[in-house]
């Protein structure tokens, strides 16, 4: 028997040693988790992505009665992506900021935020396992997409698509190229 074994990195940063693109993907993620409509689970959830071409679009969730057609931030701002610049737009950074309704006082201080405990991976929550794989399909398989997550103790987390989603299954796995209709 073999085992093959692969370590998950995960950063924590806080807003001094975040790049300025990077601030301004978890601002834009926080400014859209206001209009989030989650009458269901009261959880609220704001997404920002960064294209290839450097444009940030937004996204919040949107539940729905039926649950099943539930649109969660990280799709709606996926699709606002590809909306906008069409089949085979890649996103290159991303952030998500969700907590329960009523939580906007540790958002707009995040810097001073609670105490950090200590942590593990098992403690952040990038994305559900859809939202992964719509970020896998539309990175263009690049494992080095960052994913960052604005934790509720007041650091950023950051890790990449290729660490949160560690065995993807993609076009690139059917031999297909999203890029060409």
């Amino acid at each position: 028997m073999r085992t093959i074994e692969r370590t998950i990195k995960v950063e924590l940063l806080d807003q001094s040693e975040l790049s300025s693109e990077e601030r301004e993907l978890i601002r834009q993620a926080a400014r859209g988790r206001p209009h989030a409509q989650t009458h269901l689970s009261h959880y609220d959830v704001g997404a920002a992505i960064m294209s290839e071409s450097g444009v940030i679009y937004g996204g919040c969730n949107v539940e729905r009665s039926t649950y099943t057609q539930t649109t969660h931030a990280e799709q709606h701002a996926a699709d606002s992506l590809i909306f906008a610049e069409g089949q085979g737009a890649k996103i290159v950074a991303m952030a998500i900021v969700g907590a329960m309704e009523g939580a906007d006082a540790w958002i707009d201080k995040f810097v001073t935020g609670p105490p950090k405990p200590e942590v593990k991976v098992a403690n952040f929550c990038f994305a559900c396992g859809h939202c992964l794989q719509i970020i896998w399909e539309n990175c263009l398989a690049d494992p080095n997409v960052k994913l960052l997550l604005l934790t509720k103790w007041g650091e950023i987390a950051r890790t990449t698509i290729g660490d949160a989603l560690p065995m993807p299954f993609g076009p690139e796995s059917l031999g297909i190229d999203i890029r060409k209709k």
